[in-house]
Formats: structure tokens, sequence, C-alpha cells
């Protein structure tokens, strides 16, 4: 068996392995959103279950991977690599694998490693230019940072200066709970909402610069960190790293 099959079987394998805990948006949504996810990867995955790729293809690139959703993103980049849907595009695939692998989940790691590894440099830097692009659009920190700014712009609104304290007693309603509160409750779960996404930033996604804490919040600082963090690609040299030492 070539090794181009050897690797077909392994994401195979991983395909399935991974199915049931990388379904996870991660802190980009709330419960509704993540309710009504649920369902739609449930039909993306009952579509691909039953070779109906073409609209599997559809939802798993159009509806899902540009939410954040890994699993997604991995399906569509095996997809592309195995032309299920889509005409076979192995470079594209790989920009992918190395979307999903953002997160460092050992799976998916593996799986790009496993591609990239074994293209020509010429390949690599095509797949560098397609992983940027990618990068731009769908990278967890540029998601998780549009939700920040929604955020930030709603608490200039309770507040009048972003996140400072609000001591009103007036009741409102919160938007995304429906819940009736007062001014300063409204405030405390926003700011636990851009505290939580920042975490996650600094955490999962090692942007160790990011400081977590939603009262000392520059969001143009954060634009910068978040510019700099699409920008700068380290992974090939991380996949080439992990290949010499197995």
């Amino acid at each position: 068996m070539n090794a181009r099959y050897i690797l077909l079987a392994l994401v195979a394998v991983l395909a399935c392995a991974t199915s049931a805990v990388a379904q996870s948006v991660g802190p980009h949504t709330d419960k509704t959103v993540n309710s009504r996810t649920l369902a739609v990867q449930a039909k993306a995955n009952d579509l691909f279950e039953s070779r109906d790729y073409d609209r599997a293809f559809t939802i798993y690139r159009h509806d899902l991977a540009p939410i954040g959703d890994k699993y997604a993103q991995y399906t569509v980049g095996y997809m592309y690599l195995n032309g299920l849907g889509v005409a076979e595009d192995a470079i594209m695939a790989s920009a992918w694998y190395r979307l999903a692998a953002e997160r460092a989940s050992g799976e998916f790691l593996l799986a790009r490693d496993q591609l990239l590894t074994g293209m020509s440099e010429a390949n690599q830097v095509r797949s560098d230019y397609l992983y940027k692009e990618l990068r731009e659009q769908y990278s967890d920190a540029v998601l998780l940072l549009k939700l920040i700014r929604e955020d930030y712009r709603m608490l200039s609104g309770i507040t009048g200066s972003r996140t400072t304290s609000a001591s009103s007693p007036v009741l409102s309603v919160d938007v995304r709970s429906g819940e009736s509160m007062d001014a300063s409750e409204r405030v405390r779960r926003i700011q636990s909402r851009i505290e939580s996404r920042l975490a996650f930033m600094a955490r999962t996604l090692a942007m160790s610069e990011i400081i977590v804490d939603a009262d000392s919040l520059d969001i143009e600082l954060l634009q910068a960190q978040v510019d700099r963090y699409v920008t700068t690609i380290t992974d090939r040299e991380e996949s080439a790293a992990r290949a010499s030492d197995r």
C-alpha cells in the first residue's frame, strides 16, 4: 500500500474518531445558536454518511466552517483531499486541515502534519497562501474579535463609557437571553463574555500578550494583536519538528 493510501486510511479513521468530540464551535456562540448548530451538524453528517457529498460539502463549507466549527473545517479538507462533493485538491485540503488544527487538537494536528510533511516545498508555499486567506476569515481569533466588538458596543450603549460599571436600577431585556435585568447585571454578563473570549485567545490560541480583563480592554490594541496572530504562520515548522521526532 503506497503512502497516499495509508494517509487516506488514516484520515478516514480520524474523521470517525473526532466526530463526537470536536463538534463544539468553542466560546463563539450562546446556547441558542449552539442548539441550532447541532441540528445543522447532524444534517451534514447524515448527508455525508449517505454519500450525498455535494449537499454535505455545501453545509460543512458554507454553514459550519465559517462559524469556527473545527470538525467541519477538517471535513472540508478531507473532502478536498478525496474529491468528495468538490474537485480533488490536496493543497486546498492542507489549508483547511491547518485551520482545523488551530486549537492544537491532537487528532487534527496529526492529520495536518501527515499531509503537510508529504508535500513539496512549492506546494507548501501555496498552502501557506491559502491558509492565510482562510485564517483572515475564519480563524477563532477573528471570529472572537467580532463578538467582542459587539459586546464592546453594547457596553458603550449601557454605560456611556464602555466597560465602566453601571449602577442604574432600570430593568432592560438582554437581547441574547431574553431575560429582564438591571443595567449593572447586564454589564456584568457582557464583561464575563468578553473575558471568557479573551481567555480563550490567551490560552487555547496561545496569544499570551492578551490581558484577560474587560475593564482594561483596548479594542484597537486587540485588533492589532489579532492581525499579528493571523499573519504569523509557524505551523509548517512545528509539523516538520514533530515529524523529525517520530
